[in-house]
């Protein structure tokens, strides 16, 4: 292959940091998986309506769907009181990441985010060819808002992209944060907000953000995901919610027509009436979290403050090579490869069997017999 065929921001960019499958797991360690702890699937599964709604589309699938996802984008409006002309589909929320960067990015344009932060939000921007300043969180993991309005001062970026909460690490940023951020913002800064955790916040940590970014200058998207507290992440298939519909027009520009399959917004629209099992997956993972962080704090590793549905601890080794050892046992984690956080690891919160292996396996690594 010629050596100048590849645009160098792509060959400049690191590999995805995947979770790893059921079958190439097998494959690998030639033994059983006995808990996926690493891609914060969630472990309850979709409610029985999803599938009942995929078998029921099956029969049309020789048919293009819908480009514009209308019947799931007017649900969707109902649901968070947008309009649909301002929502737009895509193939899991990452689609719509590298959406709006393709839609709004330059050559040298500045993007600001946080640090550990979800790998797309800086790999999407440095392949549009823009720079990126990681903020790093506080030491007690509160939200580095300071740190973001200065790094924003140095240079006024573009994008300010970030996710609340955060992934990989688990914590919130609170509503007196969140304004003092958009109150710093430059009004002609976009400011990305993905809340792809959204579901698992605990209630008294909520506030509606997207009512405060209606109330200022800036142009704004809000991420959504139906891949984790739903459990629909094998089907793909997320949304945002545009300041404007124009914002969500051109992004349709920059995205597959096709890239939401009709299995997918069929899933969708049934898992979104089902608001009762949604709040027994969010309990699941809530009592989870307390039980896991406080175990593994009585175990002496250091764990970030979680409103989601995993763990972010210090593995106090380098993480690749503790996840290795939890392999050889079974257990599958995610360790983190950012810097300055490769001794830190990310464990999805499981079934109580699955947790309890991972506690196990933990134990057995530790104190080898």
């Amino acid at each position: 292959m010629k050596s100048d065929l590849i645009r160098p921001e792509i060959a400049a960019l690191p590999t995805y940091n995947a979770g790893l499958a059921l079958d190439r797991f097998r494959a690998r360690y030639g033994i059983d998986c006995l808990a996926k702890l690493d891609s914060n699937e969630n472990p309850a599964g979709p409610c029985p309506g999803v599938v009942a709604a995929i078998r029921d589309e099956a029969a049309g699938i020789a048919r293009y769907p819908d480009a514009g996802n209308g019947a799931l984008r007017e649900d969707l409006a109902a649901a968070t009181g947008s309009t649909a002309d301002r929502l737009i589909i895509g193939n899991g929320s990452e689609d719509l990441i590298g959406a709006v960067f393709r839609t709004v990015l330059r050559p040298g344009d500045h993007v600001v985010t946080i640090c550990p932060s979800f790998g797309l939000h800086e790999f999407g921007a440095l392949a549009s060819g823009a720079h990126v300043t990681k903020v790093p969180f506080n030491a007690d993991w509160s939200f580095p808002v300071e740190g973001m309005i200065a790094a924003m001062a140095s240079e006024a970026p573009r994008v300010l992209m970030f996710s609340s909460p955060s992934n990989p690490a688990g914590p919130a940023i609170s509503a007196e944060e969140f304004d003092a951020l958009l109150t710093a913002t430059r009004r002609d800064t976009l400011v990305v907000f993905d809340e792809a955790y959204l579901e698992y916040l605990d209630p008294a940590a909520r506030f509606d953000a997207m009512a405060r970014l209606e109330a200022g200058p800036n142009p704004w998207l809000i991420l959504r995901t139906f891949s984790k507290a739903y459990g629909l992440a094998g089907i793909r298939v997320g949304y945002g919610i545009a300041c404007d519909p124009e914002l969500a027009a051109q992004m349709m520009k920059a995205r597959n027509p096709f890239g939401v399959n009709s299995l997918a917004v069929a899933a969708a629209r049934a898992a979104l009436r089902d608001t009762d099992y949604l709040a027994h997956s969010v309990k699941l993972a809530a009592d989870g979290r307390v039980q896991l962080a406080r175990k593994l704090s009585d175990a002496g590793f250091a764990c970030a403050p979680s409103q989601t549905n995993f763990v972010f601890f210090d593995t106090g080794r380098t993480a690749t090579d503790f996840a290795e050892a939890l392999r050889h046992k079974g257990v599958l984690i995610k360790p983190w490869l950012e810097e300055p956080y490769t001794r830190w690891a990310r464990v999805t919160i499981g079934t109580e069997e699955e947790n309890r292996h991972f506690l196990e396996a933990v134990e057995a690594i530790r104190c080898p017999a």
